[in-house]
């Protein structure tokens, strides 16, 4: 019916109405409503249109198309919309906005080639609110909202000045939401309410709720433990490597060497699929969360305590159910065999990584390693530098990206510090024997073309490449780019012949690829080099992990090939999108706490280096991480100097002096103002000779 339904819509000159098109096709009465639901499905996926009048039209004749407003700025909307197969970025004037907001599905009629008006809103995203209770007064953070707040049950709280509440949208009005007050979360001079905030607004589910923790006590307290069927590693010399402070201990390892001089290693993974079983209410919740969180204060965990630090991690002295990858590696780092199977394991030891580096380096440690643990460690570490050899020849990119540590006092919830994150040697070591493990339990569902969940990061489009040998012409470096031959190893070759650059080349990299994501389809993984990958390592903070351990013990254990492909393309598809708003969430936490840091040191002049230049001004990132904004206009006399010149003497790179002038904690903004005033040489004759000099 809706082939008919488009042909005759697309080939007449009338207006027709449903009833009009009910005569065309002679429908009777009992298939007038299948007509209806036809189309009313058309006109939900932005195919069909209705006007006011009640007449149908093929919406692209119309110019009308479904989008989703991305921003809202001062005078205009960004709208993001998808025309002839394509996604493209319009203008829409507030005064158009017809009262949609930030992440509403609008239906867009285009008025130019990139500006339109919103016709109606069709899904509203906005049904949970952070507001301040100020002078009897609901204040949302957002000037550009465009509702007014009516609160149903306010006389039920006892509010004081500086209350943040969790609002409820029960209605869109036109003008106004009516809101209900769900919770108050606590008052503005709370410790750690701005974080708090922050993960409310985000709308992450960061709580569980007792009758939830309840039911998974009661469930764990019945589980019985069977390990039939699993290999007994319990007599094995296996330890685990983490941070100081890590409770989810999801991956423990194991290296013996083989007589004939290979490297045997085990990689024994937490089997997390045991205890959270396919459809259990365990795993909806998995499924909603898509993974842990990890902010500066505080974790929000995929799973419950329970699991995640108790009956799955890998704790030492403790029987464990695991999930083993054991693979045989010659003196080149060659894949030689592998084998998978169910397992249980006794870690025997809990290392950190900072006191086997000590070891690694030869210092004092906290640790007495005894003898046949100290010996597995060196061998390790021997074979992590042919492992990582061995990556870097294949188009693993090693860039040189500086990661915040964020020191904090956990009682006042406020920074104390700001380090650098060093991988050493030990570091290094497990990401990778967890590449190698991810690679080959790839490989092996791959190479028997069984559907799966591959971890792919696709290679940059060839208008990023493009954008990325401009700017490295800026820095004299030529980039080759043949788009159907080209690889990661063209990119890690310009960083090998480069180092003093290379912490502004990995920038330049970096800002050029795509994002990794969760896809049933193998593309390969651009930035490890890999053309199959997955994430097999740590399903209790991932839930893509956990679903790859279902279908390895489906395909191992069951010889079970009966796959759900439609629930394996939304699951890639949601933990894609749980991963980018947790992204987003740790992000936007960083900057807050980068920016309370900062505030300390107002007044206090740096050296740093451009890593964005804007019409308005530039970049500038510290040696401690903390980015910041350096107006062009805190430079003295700056009119005196051509736009183009300012723009082009500071490029990406470019090292120079800054002050902290001011910061926004709230939005985590820095600013800085420029203080090393001999970087410029004023030009003779003027601003007027100058700009014209430049213009030429």
């Amino acid at each position: 019916m809706e082939d008919k339904i488009l042909k005759i819509l697309n080939d007449t000159t009338e207006n027709l109405t449903i009833n009009d098109l009910g005569k065309i096709l002679n429908v009777d009465s009992s298939e007038f409503k299948q007509l209806i639901i036809t189309i009313n499905k058309l006109e939900d996926e932005g195919i069909v249109y209705i006007s006011k009048t009640n007449h149908l039209f093929l919406a692209d004749k119309l110019n009308i198309f479904i989008g989703k407003i991305k921003s809202i700025k001062k005078y205009y909307a960004i709208c993001l919309i998808k025309k002839e197969f394509e996604e493209r970025e319009i203008e829409i004037e507030k005064e158009n906005l017809n009262n949609a907001y930030i992440n509403d599905t609008v239906r867009v009629q285009l008025k130019s080639n990139n500006t339109g008006v919103v016709l109606n809103v069709l899904k509203h995203d906005l049904w949970h609110l952070v507001v301040e209770y100020q002078n009897k007064k609901f204040v949302y953070d957002d000037k550009f909202f465009p509702y007014k707040l009516q609160i149903l049950n306010n006389k039920k709280f006892h509010l004081v000045n500086g209350h943040i509440i969790l609002l409820k949208v029960k209605k869109y009005n036109k003008s106004n939401l009516e809101c209900e007050i769900e919770k108050i979360l606590g008052h503005h001079n709370d410790p750690g309410i701005d974080i708090l905030e922050m993960i409310y607004k985000s709308g992450v589910p960061n709580e569980f709720s007792e009758q939830f923790i309840n039911k998974t006590n009661d469930y764990l307290n019945n589980k019985k433990i069977d390990y039939q069927g699993r290999k007994d590693l319990t007599n094995l010399l296996i330890c685990s490597i983490d941070g100081v402070d890590a409770k989810d201990l999801d991956d423990a390892v194991s290296l013996s060497i083989l007589p004939n001089g290979n490297y045997y290693l085990g990689v024994h993974i937490a089997d997390v699929s045991y205890f959270v079983e396919e459809k259990s209410f365990l795993d909806k919740e998995a499924f909603k969360r898509g993974t842990s969180i990890y902010l500066a204060d505080r974790v929000i965990p995929m799973l419950p305590h329970a699991i995640s630090n108790g009956v799955c991690s890998l704790n030492p002295h403790e029987i464990k159910l695991t999930m083993s990858c054991f693979m045989e590696f010659d003196g080149d780092g060659k894949l030689i065999n592998y084998d998978i199977y169910p397992s249980y394991i006794n870690s025997s030891h809990r290392l950190n990584y900072d006191d086997v580096n000590k070891l690694f380096h030869h210092e004092e440690t906290t640790y007495t390693y005894p003898d046949d643990l100290k010996s597995m460690l060196f061998n390790m570490l021997k074979l992590s530098k042919i492992l990582r050899k061995k990556m870097i020849d294949s188009g693993y990119l090693s860039l040189d990206i500086s990661e915040a540590k964020l020191v904090m006092d956990y009682s006042s919830h406020r920074i104390l510090k700001i380090e650098k994150r060093i991988q050493d040697d030990a570091e290094e070591l497990i990401e990778n024997f967890m590449i190698a493990a991810n690679e080959t339990v790839a490989s092996f569902v791959y190479y028997q073309q069984l559907p799966f969940i591959y971890r792919v990061h696709p290679a940059p489009s060839l208008e990023k490449l493009q954008a990325l040998s401009t700017s490295l012409k800026e820095l004299n470096i030529n980039l080759n780019i043949k788009p159907k031959t080209f690889s990661s190893k063209v990119l890690q070759t310009i960083l090998d012949q480069n180092k003093d650059n290379n912490l502004v080349i990995s920038q330049l990299i970096l800002r050029s690829m795509s994002k990794a994501k969760y896809s049933v389809e193998n593309v390969g993984h651009f930035g490890i080099g890999s053309f199959t990958y997955t994430h097999f390592t740590s399903p209790i903070r991932r839930y893509p992990d956990l679903i790859v351990h279902r279908y390895l013990k489906k395909y191992l254990l069951e010889h079970n090939y009966d796959t759900d492909l439609e629930f394996l393309i939304m699951a890639a598809e949601n933990s894609s999108i749980c991963e980018r708003r947790a992204m987003f969430l740790e992000r936007d936490v960083e900057d807050v706490k980068k920016a309370e840091y900062m505030q300390n040191f107002i007044g206090c002049i740096y050296e740093g280096y451009v890593t964005g230049v804007m019409d308005f001004g530039i970049f500038v990132e510290l040696d401690n991480t903390c980015e910041g904004l350096m107006r062009f206009e805190t430079i003295d006399n700056y009119y005196q100097y051509d736009f183009n010149y300012l723009k082009n003497k500071f490029h990406i790179g470019s090292k120079l002096l800054v002050r902290v002038i001011s910061v926004n904690i709230k939005n985590g903004e820095i600013n800085f103002a420029f203080e090393k005033k001999n970087n410029i040489i004023n030009n003779k004759g003027g601003n007027k000779n100058a700009k014209k000099r430049h213009h030429q």
